[in-house]
């Protein structure tokens, strides 16, 4: 990822908030037990669910490579793994943050075609079946859905070795990816909570919220909306035709943990219902969009609707970072973004 925009997305995200005094400290243990249970842990339990599925149906598509296989499965089980994926996009800290397993599955935005020379360098020559071995040493460019997604979804030949007009390097590559999204998920539904205290864990989660939602913003939307032209190519899963599907599922996981991290807060229900209001609000405009953001910036006045849908949701994440850090005595200094 580009280090320019890393730097710009955390500095814009730096806010030190003075700490009202408090009769009673928040329940810090309970809202960490409430996040894991109903959010952390249910999240990566339907990624690991569905990343196994995935690898399974690539296996089956590459292993009837003289078959006329159905590459439609391959996809389908693809969005499947990416729709749960997206619902934990936003999770940076705990097991995901170890081991750069979030750049591992997700290497994006990659302004400068990192994945894509790593891929046309792979391909030039037969790839090994080993290559699942040791994949996990692989370029981080490599290892998750943005690889896989060009494998499934861009016609373009990457690869010249054909058997019966499959390109075979091109399974090898999948079944690698696949396999190593499926291990990854593995590990983040086995993983158990770091050591830490409770308040940190609250503090953690906050700022994944925060960040989570400046992501979608700034990267998933003004971005490729541009400042004076589209750049239609920065979309998030462009060619798997999902940009939006991804954003509206993001809101969706978003909204449930502000929700979940703002129950016990009863000082504070107007705004609450009001910011819950608000992450309808977006869903809603995000569903009228459809799917395809690269439809939406091919209309004459898509980038300013994309532009316009991301300073709603910027306006939505000022209102969380006003209120919810105040009202859990924690304060937000994100740095989870860096070194993706």
């Amino acid at each position: 990822m580009d280090k320019r925009i890393l730097t710009t997305l955390a500095v814009s995200a730096l806010i030190a908030l003075p700490l009202p005094a408090y009769a009673q400290a928040p329940d810090y243990a309970a809202l960490r037990d409430a996040a894991l249970s109903d959010h952390i842990k249910p999240g990566y339990a339907h990624f690991d669910e569905k990343a196994k599925g995935l690898d399974y149906k690539i296996k089956g598509h590459c292993k009837n490579v003289g078959e006329a296989p159905d590459k439609l499965a391959a996809q389908d089980a693809f969005h499947g793994a990416l729709d749960a994926w997206q619902a934990v996009q936003h999770i940076r800290h705990g097991a995901v943050a170890e081991n750069d397993r979030h750049s591992r599955l997700q290497f994006w935005p990659d302004q400068r075609g990192i994945t894509e020379r790593h891929m046309r360098k792979i391909l030039a020559e037969p790839v090994d079946a080993t290559i699942t071995d040791n994949f996990a040493d692989a370029s981080v460019a490599l290892q998750g859905f943005p690889a896989l997604e060009r494998l499934l979804f861009d016609d373009a030949p990457l690869s010249q070795h054909l058997i019966d007009g499959e390109k075979t390097s091109r399974c090898v590559l999948a079944q690698a990816i696949a396999h190593n999204i499926a291990s990854i998920a593995a590990e983040l539904k086995n993983a158990g909570p770091r050591p830490g205290d409770a308040k940190t864990f609250v503090t953690d989660t906050v700022n994944d919220l925060v960040v989570g939602i400046e992501f979608i913003q700034s990267l998933k939307l003004k971005l490729p909306a541009g400042a004076r032209k589209p750049r239609p190519f920065l979309l998030e899963n462009w060619r798997a035709k999902r940009s939006l599907r991804n954003i509206e599922i993001n809101i969706r996981a978003l909204r449930e943990l502000y929700k979940l991290l703002a129950a016990d807060l009863v000082d504070s229900d107007e705004k609450i219902a009001q910011i819950l209001d608000a992450f309808e609000k977006v869903e809603d405009d995000v569903r009228a969009l459809g799917e395809n953001a690269k439809i939406v910036l091919e209309e004459e006045d898509g980038p300013k609707r994309l532009r316009a849908l991301s300073a709603r949701i910027e306006q939505l994440r000022d209102g969380i970072v006003a209120t919810l850090p105040k009202s859990l005595g924690v304060r937000l200094g994100f740095n989870s973004l860096d070194g993706d």
